[in-house]
């Protein structure tokens, strides 16, 4: 049985909020940087804001008349869903599975959001069951293989920053937790997994999904319910307008996720806007693969255009595409949707592009 769609309303004091554009009178790239550069850093404001930053002297791909989306963090607010589902699947394995005390009766968290997006920016865990089976590990080990040892006392960004330079090397994400953490503190992948699904979609919609009741958490009600289109629900409508004629999303979803998350795209835009959706179970980022296949999946004619991610493995998938791409495949751009203290980051990376919403797309 598929899902009722849930209903969503965009976030006011996001996307919608500072996009500030008016129908067809706003134009699609190429942009220019806000000559306020240091202001539109620190809150861009209404429609005067158009990216934070630009390479300079990037050439735009003629003619420019694709993008490619990333779903989570880019349309749709996650971080009161997939980032709580992260943490509280973390602290679930720990404290209820395995006893183990950290502070939280006294409200301290076994993990933050930050944390979360020190691994995101890593690389290797754009699927959020791989994100939680590290935050379940690493946690576990923390507070007993590893306790009292240096190890227990390393933080997040010192992990993630090891977690990168594996990823780099090609043997990142779940292959390094496996490598690095102790087998005791590794439960079995399905396990995670289940209860990641419960805590995610809540006891109501975890049954119209899978058909059976939940085993971990049979009175959760969802952090689902919790997402936020980051759009106008025209946003689509209006982009064509501007001459882009190829759309399409390369996501971290798979199964369920992305079929619910696309049900409730096309409820809320009125229209099924994509050509093309390339989720992780058919080609995970960043293999460079699901830029190519979902190339392919829009037809003849793509002339050229952008990909536009928020994570590590985001900006990745489009570098490997580029170190690996023929002379006939489009020219893609690497735009990358980051908070005020990732500019650098993604800066050093080799994002081409950096704004804080999709709907600077249009300005």
């Amino acid at each position: 049985m598929r899902s009722s769609v849930l209903p969503f309303e965009p976030d006011d004091g996001e996307a919608v909020a500072r996009s500030g554009v008016s129908g067809s009178h706003s134009k699609v790239l190429p942009f220019e940087p806000d000559d306020g550069e240091a202001v539109a850093r620190s809150g861009v404001s209404g429609s005067h804001s158009k990216v934070l930053w630009q390479r300079p002297g990037l050439k735009f791909p003629t003619p420019f008349d694709t993008i490619l989306f990333d779903v989570d963090g880019v349309l749709i607010r996650t971080i009161d869903s997939f980032h709580a589902t992260d943490i509280a699947t973390a602290e679930y394995v720990a404290g209820t599975l395995h006893g183990l005390d950290w502070g939280q009766h006294e409200g301290k968290p076994l993990f933050t959001h930050d944390d979360v997006l020190a691994f995101k920016q890593a690389g290797g865990y754009n699927n959020d069951w791989d994100m939680c089976y590290l935050l379940a590990t690493l946690g576990t080990a923390r507070l007993r293989e590893w306790k009292g040892t240096s190890f227990a006392e390393r933080s997040s960004e010192e992990w993630a920053a090891f977690s990168r330079a594996a990823n780099v090397k090609g043997h990142g994400g779940i292959e390094w937790v496996r490598e690095v953490t102790p087998a005791t503190a590794q439960l079995p992948y399905d396990i995670i997994g289940d209860i990641y699904h419960e805590y995610y979609w809540g006891a109501s919609e975890y049954r119209r999904w899978f058909g059976r009741s939940p085993r971990y958490l049979p009175d959760c009600p969802g952090f689902v319910n919790n997402e936020q289109m980051l759009f106008p629900p025209d946003f689509f409508t209006r982009l064509r307008k501007t001459g882009i004629r190829h759309m399409g999303m390369i996501t971290g979803r798979v199964g369920p996720e992305v079929d619910s998350a696309l049900e409730r795209m096309e409820a809320y835009c009125g229209e099924r806007w994509w050509d093309v959706v390339i989720p992780a179970d058919i080609c995970p980022k960043p293999d460079p693969r699901a830029i190519r296949l979902a190339i392919e999946g829009m037809g003849a004619g793509v002339g050229g255009g952008m990909y536009i991610g928020d994570t590590g493995d985001d900006l990745d998938v489009v570098l490997n595409y580029r170190a690996t791409k023929q002379e006939d495949e489009p020219d893609m751009l690497a735009v990358m949707l980051v908070h005020e203290d990732e500019i650098a980051l993604y800066q050093q990376r080799g994002a081409d592009m950096i704004v804080v919403s999709v709907t600077e797309l249009l300005e």
